[in-house]
């Protein structure tokens, strides 16, 4: 109604229009993609505390930039290591989609196998390497996983 004063508090005192919630049990399925021989790692995407999207704001930010200027591909020491990686070396992360080209971020925050990549950045934005698969359920594209190699550039 138009002289509703608004909700302040949602769901107040567990006042829910049809409940508590809906839950519908499914079996756990395999992204789509999984790492295998010639794509031995897992790529996962997200966002990065200093930008938001695709930087068309926060990019014009010179404080934000000196804070975050470039995009990082964090991988694990041990990755690192047996590649042959540094921290900052460049390095080109592909997928059966494309590939970009990105600083390395070595560290022991990543699991064995996992690579992580933000998509803010255009120049080694990890979108462009996603996978466009649908969950059969939610029918949301499978964008936060994919199969990917690193080599050192």
């Amino acid at each position: 109604h138009a002289e509703h004063p608004g909700s302040p508090v949602l769901h107040k005192d567990g006042d829910f229009a049809r409940g508590k919630g809906l839950f519908a049990p499914v079996s756990w399925t395999p992204a789509a993609e999984v790492a295998d021989e010639e794509y031995p790692f897992v790529l996962s995407s997200g966002r990065r505390l200093y930008h938001y999207h695709t930087r068309t704001q926060t990019g014009r930010s010179k404080g934000l930039n000196s804070l975050m200027g470039h995009d990082t591909a964090d991988i694990s020491t041990a990755d690192a290591a047996r590649l042959g990686i540094a921290d900052g070396d460049n390095i080109r992360v592909s997928s059966r989609r494309g590939s970009v080209t990105v600083q390395a971020k070595v560290t022991d925050d990543m699991p064995r196998g996992m690579v992580w990549m933000a998509f803010h950045f255009r120049e080694s934005n990890a979108n462009w390497l996603t996978n466009t698969a649908m969950d059969p359920i939610t029918k949301t594209a499978e964008y936060k996983a994919c199969a990917v190699k690193i080599e050192k550039i």
